[in-house]
């Protein structure tokens, strides 16, 4: 409604014109009719136009300081990402109990940086249907300037989620914050579970499943393991882009090459989608290395939780991002921005291990 206002106000103000010069006549045409004098009935005519001009305005004013209500979110990622689509349902109803439409805004392909880019500069094209955003980056060093720049040209509240844009609270521009994890402590707690299950055994062996986006995750999972079993067999392939069925792939041919005698001990997949591909794959790949794996993964969707729930599958723990507090969080964050209230630059959640019943 702020461009209508702008755009559309002669146009409105011939409508209004051409209104009250039609109540004008109106109210003459009736009262010389009743045979009121001419003066009284201009008098009249003059309230009853300014009484319909002042209701007139003030709805237009009214409609027009209520401004856009709908809200974009940028994902980094959306083709079988069954977090991105619990995030997107959780941002969905948070806006909508704020009474504000959701737009939505994939790449063409996940974690493309010029993808997204792309859906930068369309926003910023419309930047008056929007009170504001929610963008989940992808590739942030090379999506960074880009995002810099949309930030200082539209002057919309975004918040920024998933992976954290700027290094630094001093480099975030004007109207912004982050909500999320640490995506590296997400991967430390991982390994932390996993120095629990493997404290004892000798030379345990340990596979990890990553993706080059979060490689933190992998990297203090790693650190945290050799800290404290310095015997330890890591091995860690990050080609599997949270995509399961790259995940079975990549379990399945480090089987294949495994070394004889030697135990596959654990697997940890970044992604609860990764965990889903390597459980197939030990489903599907006959090995005494695996005879007593266990997998540990990251996010807590629905499916995962249900496995490890079973307590039949090789799936024992997953570190639980919680989409419903995170979208909750997001929401009230920018809500807050569009007010024009203060907030946070930085708000880190906690995550927690779900290691159920």
């Amino acid at each position: 409604m702020a461009r209508l206002g702008r755009d559309r106000t002669p146009v409105l103000f011939a409508v209004t014109t051409s209104v009250l010069s039609g109540v004008v006549l109106a109210v003459l045409t009736k009262g010389l009719q009743l045979g009121i004098s001419a003066g009284a009935t201009l008098g009249w005519a003059a309230l009853v136009s300014a009484v319909v001009a002042v209701a007139f305005w003030a709805a237009f004013a009214v409609k027009t300081r209520k401004g856009p209500k709908a809200a974009f979110l940028m994902t980094s990622a959306f083709e079988q990402k069954y977090y991105v689509a619990a995030l997107v349902q959780q941002v969905h109803r948070a806006l909508d109990r704020e009474d504000i439409d959701l737009v939505l805004k994939v790449p063409d392909r996940d974690y493309d940086a010029g993808a997204q880019a792309h859906h930068l500069r369309r926003i910023a094209s419309k930047k008056h249907c929007y009170l504001g955003g929610i963008v989940v980056a992808g590739e942030v060093a090379r999506l960074r300037e880009d995002l810099a720049a949309f930030c200082r040209a539209s002057r919309l509240p975004v918040v920024f989620s998933d992976l954290e844009p700027f290094p630094t609270e001093s480099e975030y521009p004007d109207h912004t914050a982050f909500i999320g994890y640490d995506t590296g402590e997400l991967g430390e707690l991982a390994g932390q579970w996993l120095v629990g299950q493997l404290r004892g055994r000798d030379r345990p062996g340990v596979l990890i499943i990553a993706s080059r986006e979060h490689d933190s995750r992998q990297k203090r999972c790693e650190k945290v393991l050799r800290s404290a079993l310095p015997d330890v067999d890591v091995t860690t392939d990050d080609r599997c882009e949270f995509v399961r069925s790259r995940a079975c792939s990549a379990v399945r041919a480090h089987l294949r090459h495994w070394e004889a005698g030697r135990r596959l001990d654990a697997i940890f997949c970044t992604n609860d989608e990764m965990a889903l591909g390597a459980l197939d794959a030990l489903a599907t790949t006959a090995s005494a290395a695996t005879r007593d794996t266990v997998v540990i993964s990251v996010d807590g969707v629905l499916e995962a939780r249900t496995l490890i729930d079973t307590g039949d599958s090789p799936l024992r723990a997953t570190v639980v991002q919680d989409a419903h507090r995170l979208a909750v969080g997001a929401v009230d964050l920018l809500v807050k921005m569009h007010r024009g209230d203060a907030v946070p630059r930085r708000t880190i959640l906690n995550a927690e291990l779900y290691e159920g019943g």
